[in-house]
């Protein structure tokens, strides 16, 4: 079910308020960036995302992955503290049917230790753009 939380880059000058179904996991990548960032995901879809405050200190950079036909994703972070707290993109395929976003879940501030330990994770073989199916190795994840 979805829940309404509220997240913060570490400065606190980005804040945003999203409904997500933590339920629906937490999924864990081993495409290079969220390897290297530690991203760990969980969608908040249309209009259930919300920057409330520090839209001016966001910067953007843009990947292209190859098995994306719309081919991008902006991942943002803050201008201050570097932290990357969500990044959004675009999918016609269900559940997206169109614009999302990431939200990174270590920037929820409002999510107990209990919800985060609850929710289920769901690795993807991004490396291999395979984002249906687990890696063969997921330790390091």
């Amino acid at each position: 079910m979805k829940k309404k939380y509220h997240g913060s880059c570490h400065c606190g000058q980005v804040k945003f308020e999203c409904e997500i179904d933590l339920s629906e996991g937490i999924r864990k990548c081993n495409c290079t960036f969220c390897r290297k960032a530690g991203y760990q995901k969980a969608f908040a879809y249309k209009d259930d995302f919300r920057i409330t405050a520090g839209k001016d200190s966001l910067k953007t950079y843009r990947a292209t992955p190859s098995n994306w036909p719309e081919g991008h994703i902006d991942h943002y972070f803050c201008e201050n503290c570097g932290m990357q707290p969500f990044s959004r993109g675009y999918l016609e395929m269900d559940p997206f049917n169109g614009n999302f976003h990431a939200v990174n879940v270590v920037c929820l501030d409002d999510a107990t230790e209990e919800e985060l330990a609850a929710a289920p994770i769901v690795y993807e073989d991004g490396l291999h753009d395979r984002q249906d199916r687990a890696p063969s190795f997921t330790a390091h994840l």
